[in-house]
């Protein structure tokens, strides 16, 4: 499997490091794109993690020079739907990480684009192809009807101490779609749509930096049997954690549930059981293990896909819910 990369940011060296540790021969990364101003860090990555590939400042040209089965979209929010499009028209297979785009019309419009090409638009929404969430996912019917789930992913910001300067990062940017609900609770949102699917109303209590951006912020979600109380911050340090509580037991998590390495089964009655993830497996490589398989042709991606597909499409009408009011 080949692919080329459009952007250079953190994710990205995250993603290089691990295809050369657990995908050497299997997955080659043919180009990355970068902008005039990090083409220098573009090279240094290419030199150290992806030798055989060529670096682009010229987008159009890497897709059509740089061989590739998927263009990976890494770069900023709100470019996400522009340079996926383009990719898609010009033949190609996309991963995009999230969100996937802005609102639910450049979502809706990047899934059509790509049923019309017969390409695949899929979202690097990490959590959902990790077993360990299959296996939490599972185990929930042991606690009997879900009452409660509440949980929080607090990270204070490398670039918030800028930001209270006057310095304006994308990730704080509202006018390149910034801001902790979309950097930070859209984990909070994929976890719990991905369990329990769309809820029946939604709401966003945030707090608003100078600018207008949310810096932290709670989701409150009402199921049929159950509410959802899950916040995120990038303005303070706290725990980051998640609890799922039903009539005969409760899943304790501990940690964000971004990267799920352990959860703890309580019972009535019975003695903890804690599951773990393998710690030999980088936390992306499930996805990137699944985009092979479906170059390779492999039948169980058939349930996964679609499933991964149907939560994006879910979160994209949440943001959409949570942005008219």
């Amino acid at each position: 499997m080949k692919i080329s990369i459009a952007g250079t940011g953190k994710i990205v060296e995250e993603v290089l490091k691990m295809l050369q540790h657990e995908f050497a021969g299997r997955i080659e990364v043919t180009g990355i794109f970068s902008r005039e101003k990090s083409v220098e860090h573009a090279i240094d990555l290419c030199q150290a993690y992806a030798p055989t590939g060529f670096v682009y400042t010229d987008y159009a040209r890497m897709l059509q020079e740089a061989e590739a089965d998927f263009v990976y979209i890494a770069n900023a929010n709100h470019v996400h739907y522009q340079y996926a499009l383009q990719a898609i028209e010009s033949g190609h297979n996309v991963i995009i990480e999230k969100p996937i785009a802005v609102d639910r019309v450049e979502t809706d419009a990047l899934f059509d684009a790509a049923v019309q090409r017969c390409v695949y638009c899929l979202p690097a929404f990490s959590l959902l192809y990790m077993p360990l969430f299959r296996q939490l996912t599972d185990l929930l019917p042991q606690l009997g009807t879900i009452r409660m789930v509440n949980g929080c992913y607090s990270q204070y910001s490398s670039r918030y101490d800028r930001y209270l300067k006057g310095e304006i990062t994308p990730v704080f940017d509202p006018e390149q779609a910034g801001g902790c609900l979309r950097d930070l609770n859209i984990y909070n949102l994929c976890f719990t749509i991905g369990l329990f699917g769309p809820p029946r109303t939604i709401q966003y209590a945030r707090n608003l930096g100078w600018n207008g951006v949310d810096i932290s912020g709670t989701l409150l979600m009402q199921y049929p049997t159950s509410v959802v109380s899950m916040g995120a911050a990038k303005d303070s340090d706290g725990l980051s954690f998640a609890c799922i509580q039903g009539e005969k037991g409760y899943i304790e998590i501990k940690g964000s549930v971004s990267v799920l390495q352990e959860f703890t089964l309580h019972l009535r009655g019975q003695e903890p059981q804690t599951y773990k993830a393998d710690p030999s497996r980088h936390r992306l490589s499930y996805e990137f293990e699944e985009f092979w398989r479906l170059i390779e042709d492999r039948p169980n991606c058939n349930i996964i896909i679609p499933y991964v597909t149907r939560v994006a499409q879910e979160i994209a009408i949440a943001l959409e819910r949570m942005s008219e009011k």
